[in-house]
């Protein structure tokens, strides 16, 4: 990714928060990567120089993967889209968004589609801790070292309210209380 970041650094493309301010461009973490630009003519330059550099550094970005969001003056605008030399159309990001970290976004955080994600993977991890049928101690660690980080990961960024909290709090005790005495089916009818 280094090599990616210094040519991308070079380019003095990006998308400018105030004048006299730093670019934004790229924002990588692993294998994912996020690219702005002015307007679209930029971004696909910017596209076009990650093309050809992942080729030269013989790295992939899955293309399948690749999307655009198109906005000005804080509306989200269409495009035909960006089309790459293979014949591929990197097309606009439907209404669902997409995942970026884990985070389900499109021109702004999506954060009921996000609060449900994160609630359905914690209560299914949760009930694999308890049908585990640890002991008190290794059960409570478990679910501390294995389910909530599931929400823990997106506290900064996705506006939980502390009602939302309590109620996920409020099950994880119910579940943990009585399932040593009934079954699944009980409990989510209790």
């Amino acid at each position: 990714m280094v090599p990616m970041t210094k040519v991308l650094q070079k380019m003095d493309a990006g998308y400018q928060l105030k004048k006299g301010g730093n670019r934004i461009n790229p924002l990588m973490f692993m294998d994912n990567i996020k690219l702005y630009g002015k307007h679209i003519k930029e971004i696909d330059t910017i596209i076009q120089t990650v093309r050809i550099v992942s080729g030269d550094i013989r790295m992939e970005f899955g293309i399948e993967k690749y999307a655009l969001d198109s906005i000005q003056k804080g509306k989200v605008t269409r495009t035909e889209g960006i089309k790459l030399p293979d014949g591929n159309i990197i097309k606009h990001i439907d209404e669902t968004g997409y995942k970026y970290l884990g985070i389900i976004e499109g021109a702004d955080i999506k954060h009921q589609e996000t609060k449900d994600t994160v609630r359905k993977e914690y209560m299914k991890r949760l009930m694999a801790v308890l049908k585990s049928k640890l002991i008190a101690g290794n059960m409570t660690k478990a679910t501390n070292t294995w389910a909530v980080p599931v929400i823990r990961y997106s506290a900064g960024v996705v506006e939980w309210t502390k009602a939302e909290l309590c109620s996920i709090d409020q099950k994880t005790r119910k579940h943990m209380i009585y399932t040593k005495y009934y079954t699944k089916e009980q409990i989510q009818t209790y």
